[in-house]
């Protein structure tokens, strides 16, 4: 397995801590499962979300390389940070969910599908917490650093957009963009203000907040 983006610390400390304290729970394919179906092999890495939805930590059984899904290593370490370190509770939350759009956004357009990472709800059904996971060190930091320098959705560049304007969607009260090197402590989080329909704003916090 080539590692492209080298693992840093801090995400296979929270990702090990996924495993041992069982938030995620791996297992070989069952004969059901999409990815056996396409490739007509199994792997020992399947796991299923709170939603009950089959996910993998590799993209491929077969070949000579394994195609490591690498954005789960930060992704998993942040979800079970915030639930093992910072008593969020798995039962209220979602990873890796499937929505739709609701409305027309800046660039989305309603009914248009799209993936949260992880969402940690309050006892009413709002997101209170909302993690954006990325690959790479360079890819959390480019994020952040837009947010940070623009405080805005609405002023930040069309890449930046792409990534978060579902906040306008699900308003979430915090957000933490969240990569290698960026999660233990927790770097990059904000709260979040919808300023309008098509505008929200991010401030910056010292940490995560408190779980509701």
């Amino acid at each position: 397995m080539p590692i492209r983006i080298p693992l840093l610390p801090d995400e296979c400390r929270g990702f090990l801590l996924a495993v041992d304290r069982q938030v995620v729970r791996f297992e070989t394919c069952p004969p059901g499962c999409f990815r056996v179906k396409k490739w007509g092999a199994s792997g020992p890495d399947h796991f299923i979300t709170p939603a009950g939805k089959p996910r993998h930590l590799f993209s491929k059984p077969v070949g000579s390389e394994a195609w490591l899904n690498r954005e789960y290593v930060p992704h998993l370490a942040a979800y079970a940070v915030a639930i093992i370190e910072h008593g969020y509770s798995q039962r209220r939350s979602s990873f890796s969910l499937y929505r739709k759009f609701k409305g027309d956004l800046i660039l989305r357009r309603a009914g248009g599908s799209y993936e949260t990472d992880a969402e940690f709800y309050d006892s009413e059904g709002g997101i209170h917490l909302q993690i954006e996971a990325k690959a790479s060190e360079q890819q959390t930091n480019a994020l952040a650093r837009s947010i940070e320098h623009h405080g805005t959705l609405s002023e930040l560049p069309t890449t930046a957009v792409k990534e978060l304007e579902y906040v306008l969607d699900l308003a979430p009260r915090y957000l933490w963009v969240v990569g290698p090197g960026s999660l233990d402590p927790p770097k990059f989080v904000y709260a979040v203000t919808l300023t309008g329909t098509m505008n929200a704003s991010f401030t910056p916090l010292d940490g995560l907040p408190v779980a509701p």
